[in-house]
């Protein structure tokens, strides 16, 4: 156990954060032979970090990187990896990857991968953390095992969820059993004083970890959560199950686009769709689109167009925002919403989606789209893309076209 510093320094240090003199405390942090020293300026910088984020500079962060790296204490070493998660848990990489880079140079006579082990039994989560990342990057049968025992074992939570990352990214079929438990978690007498915040990241992390992994068994246990009544874990395993079989993924996913009670699931079901079309392979994806419009009926709710609306303004993925596009155009309902969308979407910097757009708001109820179509012609430049397309869906509908056929 680590002796702490006398009151009068720990005063010095608080009176150092309060004023914002970060250099200093780092320079004690560093620099001091004494090791509750070192340990009490850790301690209150990590105390600090609120503050201290805001003015981080990556000389600052480079210190701190070096003292986890050089730092003969464990104690003093948690405290600074305390700091450094707060900032950016990505971090916790960075220091791998020295450690990779150099194996000796370790702040113990152990080398790496070796010393990974002794932080994985320390008293200190934030040691264990660090033990985590390395196990996912060495990648032996005895660093899995390890994992293994840390997803069934660790009460700490922030560990526990990157651990459950580490596992899918490493995607051993025996990790199947252990992640699924802590889809329920919230049942879970080790993590009742546990924030929401945590509980829901760890639930999202056993979904995506189940999605890497793939497995028949992986499946399954999306397939249970999207059935569940926990509405927070249903719209996670929605979100994300069409990743693992797109055209088994359909039926389901349509159901919740009907859930009028929530509207998070009604959201993730929205997204969920368009990803069993995104992840679809090309002679698949045809087959998956018409069993999903096959599955929706065009006349579906108000609400539901306006989630895949939502999808094309916000989305930072163009394969979903013209999927999305494309589904509102086969649709018979449309909002002015839906409208607004795919106008908006005639501006895009995406070719693709711009033409899908206007292929769209020709098949819309016209006389919705022409009450939009004037003013946002009056909006954006005669000379632009957006202002051809436009006029040619003034045109095509003042001709009465056909719907537009997708191809």
């Amino acid at each position: 156990m680590v002796d702490e510093p006398p009151s009068e320094l720990f005063d010095h240090f608080y009176a150092l954060s309060s004023r914002g003199a970060y250099d200093e405390l780092i320079r004690y942090l560093r620099n001091h032979e004494e090791e509750d020293v070192r340990y009490g300026a850790a301690g209150v910088l990590a105390e600090s970090v609120g503050g201290f984020t805001e003015q981080i500079t990556p000389a600052r962060r480079k210190a701190l990187v070096d003292s986890v790296r050089n730092d003969p204490s464990d104690a003093v070493r948690a405290n600074v990896v305390k700091t450094l998660l707060a900032i950016d848990e990505s971090i916790a990489d960075n220091i791998i990857t020295r450690l990779e880079m150099a194996p000796e140079s370790t702040p113990t006579e152990t080398p790496y991968p070796l010393i990974l082990t002794k932080w994985h039994e320390r008293q200190w989560p934030e040691l264990r953390y660090l033990a985590v990342v390395g196990f996912e990057r060495v990648g032996s049968p005895t660093t899995t095992e390890k994992l293994r025992t840390t997803i069934q074992r660790e009460t700490d939570l922030r560990v526990l969820r990157r651990a459950i990352e580490a596992s899918g990214a490493v995607g051993d079929e025996t990790f199947v059993t252990p992640i699924k438990s802590y889809l329920r978690i919230d049942d879970d007498n080790r993590y009742q004083s546990a924030d929401d915040d945590r509980i829901r990241r760890t639930k999202q992390a056993a979904v995506e970890a189940l999605v890497s992994i793939g497995t028949d068994g992986a499946h399954e246990a999306l397939l249970t959560a999207s059935r569940g009544t926990d509405t927070e874990l249903k719209a996670c395993a929605i979100s994300e199950i069409g990743r693992l079989a797109p055209d088994e993924a359909v039926d389901l996913i349509v159901d919740e686009l009907d859930d009028d009670a929530d509207e998070a699931v009604r959201q993730e079901a929205a997204e969920g769709l368009i990803t069993t079309f995104t992840e679809s392979d090309f002679e698949e994806g045809h087959t998956v689109r018409q069993q999903a419009l096959a599955e929706m009926g065009e006349d579906v709710d108000a609400a539901v167009s306006d989630e895949f609306a939502s999808i094309v303004d916000d989305s930072p993925h163009k394969p979903e925002q013209r999927n999305a596009a494309w589904l509102l155009g086969q649709l018979e309902t449309a909002t002015e919403d839906t409208v607004d969308s795919l106008l908006s979407a005639l501006t895009h910097e995406d070719d693709y989606l711009r033409i899908i757009a206007a292929a769209g708001l020709t098949t819309l109820d016209p006389a919705l789209v022409d009450q939009k179509l004037t003013a946002f012609l009056d909006s954006v430049e005669e000379d632009s893309t957006a202002h051809d397309l436009a006029s040619m869906i003034q045109s095509r509908l003042d001709n009465g076209s056909e719907k537009a056929i997708w191809g």
